[in-house]
């Protein structure tokens, strides 16, 4: 009994013991495995803090909002065999969209018999030196996997605050070997 209770306390003195991991269908194709305290962002979070047109497949957050882990999917040009290509090409936009990588990790993996290019780095965004409202330099820690299915690009996204990269490192890995992709990709 106090075992159990220091346990408890524990996790509400260090948030990032995360318990296990479960499986979540994404929909009859995808599934991957999700810490337990997660749960789907709603619209209003997403809009808050992600610009895009087209809502991703699932979006998912942890109770302090700090923590997000993403699939999404689009139709694409590449096929299967591109995916070394189609790599190259991810690699170079990442390089893009920040201002500074540290790239920890990258490759071609299999996951559950299928390839996936993957990217573990920490980035960061200066803050503009003419900001009127001056929040200071943001930096993430992302782990990003990319695989091509049937004419459809899937990307797989985990990212949190740089400081916390090592608290996540290994869960990450974890979350992102749990992917099962079946064929008939919808």
């Amino acid at each position: 009994m106090i075992f159990t209770l220091l346990v408890a306390f524990s996790n509400v003195i260090n948030p990032f013991q995360q318990g296990g991991l479960v499986k979540m269908k994404i929909n009859e194709s995808i599934t991957i495995s999700i810490p337990q305290d997660f749960r789907p962002m709603t619209n209003d979070e997403i809009a808050d803090r992600y610009f895009t047109t087209k809502r991703p497949m699932a979006l998912f957050t942890d109770q302090s909002l700090t923590v997000d882990l993403g699939v999404n999917k689009s139709i694409t040009n590449w096929a299967e065999k591109d995916l070394e290509i189609m790599k190259s090409f991810q690699k170079s936009n990442i390089y893009s969209l920040y201002d500074n990588i540290e790239m920890l990790n990258e490759g071609i993996q299999e996951v559950n018999g299928k390839n996936f290019a993957y990217f573990e780095f920490i980035s960061s965004v200066k803050d503009e030196d003419n900001a009127f409202i001056k929040k200071g330099d943001i930096n993430k820690y992302t782990y990003i996997q990319y695989a091509i299915i049937n004419g459809q690009s899937l990307v797989f996204n985990f990212t949190c605050s740089s400081s916390n990269k090592d608290l996540w490192r290994e869960k990450v890995a974890q979350i992102m070997k749990s992917i099962e992709l079946k064929k008939n990709l919808k």
